[in-house]
């Protein structure tokens, strides 16, 4: 079953119906589907296809493995010499003809990283060759960076040919939910809370079983399709995973700010900024500007993937016992069931967030922002507080608070947001209320123009 995606997929049949050359990108971080959407894209085309994914290997190795790809599609009927990139483009351009071709390169960030002049050798074939045919060539990489270096930038020797580029992120929370439509909001809620948004977490869901038989299926148990992913998503960006880990198992404590970091983890500070830049661009955690900085440097640091958050709260530190000491299911019942629910909560709060930017994107709200984020406060007392989603303009502001809890939103909690919402400095405010368990009849009662979101109204 296919998915979403449908906008990217409409982009790349129209460029296939191009007569003439098209260079497409299609990048993303590993497992969000981007194989998967080609593939899709593939099987509704009449035309030749040259697919190649590379691997990590030598240039020769990726060269000898492209031949091996283009001979599939154009067979010789003798031996014949390709033994470098100009000889394989070559031998495509006195085949083609005028017919349709397509030329798919998967993983294209490996031959970058085995042969530093590719790009420029793409480049030459590109302007000399390809150009003059009707070809569709697409480019695919998992390592969003050396995408953006290799290809996107205006210093690559390839940039100016592209004619689209496609960026695949996560699916968001409603789009996430088309796996397991037949769960209840709340489960859809907690099952994106627990994968998160790549396509490979989620098609391994099975929504005829529960959300806790699935992590103890596919997370938990050895044989499970996600027990070792994270090891594995890692090394793919890192030689030496041991102190990322680290730093990721506090990351998932809550611990965002760089002083708290470095105090956790008792290290210098300088080791922990080179190896978190790393993370921050490996797309693996998210450095955010808070919306009321007071310098440059007022950052917090959160793990952008709810697979990764929800691995190294419950099982990281743990998994050395999982399967030893302790079967899959006691592992569930003892260290994730009754702590699950307050983690849900925290990613409800991005849950609410991508609800206001998309009605945002599709105009529903009464202005339009300029910046959004959460909101750290400190009170006259010193105690310290926070607004969970703000969206503000100059004179305009919406505020948020996000319940995951069996508790109606009260009096009490009315007010808090509003003295709260006092400190943006704003005089028009604008509430939104997403709670699970609704709201209590005085709330709306005393505040009638407050938007009121159940988890129906999610989805």
């Amino acid at each position: 079953m296919f998915y979403g995606r449908e906008s990217e997929l409409k982009l790349l049949n129209d460029n296939f119906n191009y007569h003439g050359f098209k260079m497409v990108v299609v990048y993303g971080r590993r497992r969000v589907g981007k194989s998967y959407l080609l593939q899709h894209f593939f099987e509704s085309l009449s035309a030749n296809i040259i697919a190649f994914q590379a691997i990590e290997n030598s240039a020769s190795l990726s060269i000898e493995a492209f031949k091996d790809s283009i001979l599939d599609v154009y067979p010789s009927k003798f031996d014949i010499n390709l033994n470098s990139w100009k000889d394989c483009f070559n031998y495509i351009n006195n085949n083609v003809g005028n017919d349709k071709l397509v030329i798919c390169i998967d993983e294209i960030n490996y031959i970058f990283r085995a042969d530093n002049t590719f790009a420029s050798q793409l480049q030459n074939e590109i302007d000399n060759h390809l150009k003059n045919k009707n070809v569709l060539l697409i480019v695919c990489g998992s390592n969003v960076s050396s995408i953006e270096k290799e290809i996107l930038d205006t210093n690559s020797p390839l940039y100016g040919r592209r004619n689209l580029s496609i960026k695949l992120n996560e699916f968001d929370y409603k789009e996430a939910s088309s796996f397991y439509s037949s769960y209840s909001n709340e489960d859809k809620i907690i099952a994106y809370s627990v994968f998160g948004g790549k396509g490979k977490n989620l098609a391994s869901i099975n929504p005829s079983v529960s959300i806790k038989e699935n992590i103890i299926n596919e997370i938990l148990t050895p044989s499970g399709a996600l027990a070792d992913e994270i090891d594995l998503l890692l090394k793919d960006d890192f030689r030496d995973t041991t102190f990322y880990k680290e730093l990721l198992y506090v990351l998932s404590l809550g611990n965002t700010t760089f002083n708290d970091i470095s105090t956790q983890l008792n290290v210098e500070a300088a080791k922990v900024s080179t190896y978190m830049e790393k993370l921050v661009n490996a797309r693996i955690v998210e450095k955010v500007k808070m919306i009321n900085a007071r310098n440059s440097k007022d950052y917090r640091y959160y793990i952008q993937d709810n697979f990764f958050s929800f691995y190294f709260r419950f099982v990281y530190k743990r998994k050395n016992i999982l399967n030893i000491l302790v079967n899959p299911e006691s592992f569930y019942n003892r260290f994730i069931e009754n702590d699950l629910s307050s983690y849900v909560g925290l990613k409800f709060e991005g849950v609410c967030e991508q609800y206001l930017l998309n009605q945002s994107l599709q105009g529903k709200l009464d202005f339009i922002p300029l910046e959004y984020g959460k909101y750290y406060g400190k009170r006259k007392n010193g105690e310290t507080f926070d607004i969970d989603v703000v969206l503000k303009d100059e004179h305009r502001a919406i505020c948020a608070e996000c319940k995951f809890t069996n508790k109606e939103f009260n009096m009490g909690d009315m007010d808090e947001l509003i003295e709260n919402s006092k400190s943006l400095k704003i005089d028009h405010v604008i509430y939104y209320i997403f709670s699970k368990s609704g709201v209590i009849k005085s709330v709306k009662t005393n505040y009638p123009l407050v938007n009121i979101v159940s988890l129906e109204k999610l989805f």
